[in-house]
């Protein structure tokens, strides 16, 4: 029996073996456990039928994005992985669900979007007109190592110095934006004066920025802004429509209990 259909989900079947391992990795009751298999049924019933697919190539590329925010490329991600004692292809195969998932979540948070009226967006833009003022020109301090932890280090304590200084080179720039690479200039923008950034890998290197001083201060038009504003709307509820959404499924779901775990 171990191995027995406990629960249908719409004529899917979990198994009692689902069950009990799910509780028994995550540490979980049969009950939670199986409210977590319901949730996971319902998700994937829902890909399949909005047609949401990851390709290889999204996943190869998530997996380069992810091993570079970890300060890795993709070979060292992959032995830190196997290193673990986990499969290579097992984890990819994980990692696509994931996508999956995420795809289905944003999929959810748009169609939430939609009911999210003009006057709504107008009103967040005129009651956070900050959040959309740009500078012409930053002043930024460039700090560049090949060591993460060295700019780490920086970030928690800017008098830091490394004891080799030819792990660190530092030096002030005055960027006009407006002739910069608009994701850069974004990133830059979204700093506050006598604010680090994150720690960005470029080459081989990692690239610290500290905003010293902003000029030119400037207000993107409504129109420009909306999209943004529909995005960080929807994602500010996307959690809560996301639950409403999958507790209407299960609401209306047909589900069978055959036998539950003694």
């Amino acid at each position: 029996m171990i191995d027995g259909i406990a629960i249908l989900v719409n004529n899917e079947p979990i198994t009692l073996y689902e069950i009990e391992s799910t509780a028994q990795k995550l540490g979980l009751t049969p009950r939670q456990a199986i409210d977590i298999l319901i949730r996971k049924k319902l998700e994937d019933a829902q890909i399949k039928e909005l047609g949401i697919e990851v390709s290889d190539f999204e996943v190869e590329d998530a997996l380069d994005n992810f091993a570079r925010k970890q300060g890795m490329d993709i070979f060292s991600l992959r032995q830190a992985i196997e290193s673990k004692g986990i499969n290579w292809e097992e984890y990819k195969k994980r990692f696509k669900e994931q996508l999956l998932r995420k795809k289905l979540y944003q999929k959810i948070s748009q169609m939430h979007a939609k009911n999210i009226s003009e006057s709504k967006l107008k009103e967040y833009y005129n009651t956070h007109k900050e959040e959309f003022s740009v500078a012409k020109k930053a002043l930024v301090r460039k700090y560049i190592s090949p060591s993460k932890e060295i700019l780490e280090r920086i970030r928690q304590n800017p008098l830091y110095e490394p004891q080799n200084p030819i792990l660190l080179s530092k030096g002030e720039e005055l960027i006009e934006l407006d002739k910069v690479n608009p994701q850069f200039a974004a990133m830059i923008n979204s700093l506050n004066e006598g604010e680090f950034s994150q720690i960005l890998p470029v080459g081989d290197k990692f690239l610290l920025l500290y905003v010293k001083q902003k000029e030119g201060k400037e207000y993107i038009p409504f129109e420009e802004a909306r999209n943004f504003i529909l995005n960080k709307l929807a994602n500010q509820k996307g959690t809560k429509s996301v639950k409403e959404y999958f507790d209407r499924l299960k609401a209306s779901a047909n589900i069978k209990i055959l036998r539950l775990p003694q």
